[in-house]
């Protein structure tokens, strides 16, 4: 019996002077997930500056038996199609990164019998 997960993310960033429109398509089996967002830069950095100092003695050390399981994960996930190139959005000018992420996963029974 072969066993097939189908996972696919299509990804795309436009970068603007004031924000970064996130675009993400998530297409899971035959279901589709989809994020968009625009995230402006002052509000990025006033978050990250709380978080950083709030979480500035910990040093993220208790996640680093974790960082096995992402190598891990990663080995199942290939980039593909990056895509570079300028667009007008919300009538000023950006730069797009389009980018496809898909699973590579090795195609072997997952039950014997």
């Amino acid at each position: 019996m072969f066993i097939y997960f189908n996972i696919r993310a299509c990804c795309k960033f436009n970068l603007t002077t004031s924000f970064v429109k996130i675009y993400v398509n998530i297409k899971i089996l035959k279901k589709d997930h989809i994020t968009d967002k625009k995230v402006y830069y002052t509000d990025m950095i006033k978050k990250m500056s709380v978080r950083y100092s709030r979480y500035k003695e910990l040093r993220a050390k208790k996640y680093y038996p974790y960082l096995k399981y992402l190598k891990k994960v990663t080995q199942l996930f290939i980039v593909k199609n990056i895509h570079l190139y300028p667009e007008c959005l919300d009538n000023s000018s950006s730069f797009a990164v389009e980018f496809m992420v898909v699973n590579n996963i090795i195609k072997r029974p997952l039950i014997k019998g």
